[in-house]
């Protein structure tokens, strides 16, 4: 498995005023903003490549503080990723995602930190 990228994922609970802030004021672009089931997500970068993650978690379930969640972890191999950091003592939190160009999912490990795991299907 090979790691492609790294880089912070921060929880809201307004995603529209974050996501405003970051393009308005810190000159990112908003690059994917993917539908998924009871979350919203953003994917961001600067002039620079450098990225950063939004998410606004909808489930009744999850109780996230704003701030910074986690990491996200870019990754050749899904299957081998999941398998790698399992052996890291990671979990996954919730559901796997799946769709028609990715498939990822939220890890957790007992010490409270975060990792979404994300793989770019190729086509």
């Amino acid at each position: 498995m090979k790691v492609t990228d790294y880089y912070p994922i921060f929880y809201t609970e307004d995603i529209e005023t974050e996501t405003k802030r970051y393009t308005e004021e810190l000159g990112f672009n908003v690059i994917h903003r993917p539908q998924l089931e009871m979350l919203e997500y953003v994917t961001m970068e600067n002039e620079n490549k450098r990225r950063v993650d939004l998410v606004c978690s909808h489930f009744p379930a999850d109780s996230f503080k704003e701030g910074f969640l986690g990491m996200r972890v870019n990754v050749d191999d899904y299957d081998e990723g999941i398998s790698y950091f399992k052996k890291q003592g990671y979990e996954i939190f919730g559901n796997t995602h799946e769709t028609e160009s990715s498939i990822h999912a939220l890890l957790t490990k007992g010490d409270g930190t975060y990792i979404v795991i994300f793989h770019h299907k190729k086509h």
